[in-house]
């Protein structure tokens, strides 16, 4: 949604992180497979090759020196991924909150995003839902 307002590096991180926020709960599901692949569209990189997996610390470290509106932009979408499925494990509220620290952002702002996010989702599935309805 709002992945066009990032650097060019900046985009290629967030795929790298995203990809990795994925698989925080033990699986790629195919509701993460999706939105991955929209994002890789949306950040004008369809074939991107994920390359820092191993180095997502370092993602992270690069991503810090952002500017404020391009860190909250990346959790948005993040969350947008790791609430695809509708569950919101240990390991991605831990990734989170640590993210956030790391981009100097108060836990109370992550909840407002993550809350956005969760009613934004409900607006589309109840959108779908009077669209399909019979």
């Amino acid at each position: 949604m709002y992945l066009s307002e990032l650097s060019v590096a900046e985009r290629k991180n967030f795929l790298e992180i995203a990809y990795f926020a994925m698989g925080l709960n033990g699986s790629y599901k195919e509701q993460e497979k999706v939105i991955f692949e929209s994002f890789t569209h949306e950040c004008g990189m369809p074939s991107y090759q994920l390359k820092k997996q191993d180095d997502i610390d370092d993602v992270i470290k690069m991503l810090t020196r952002s500017e404020v509106k391009n860190r909250r932009i990346i959790l948005v979408e993040l969350f947008g991924i790791v609430l695809a499925d509708n569950e919101f494990c240990a390991n991605e509220t831990e990734f989170m909150l640590k993210l956030s620290a790391a981009f100097d952002i108060e836990e109370f702002e992550l909840k407002r995003l993550q809350r956005w996010v969760e009613a934004m989702n409900d607006l589309v599935h109840e959108g779908f839902s009077l669209i399909m309805k019979d």
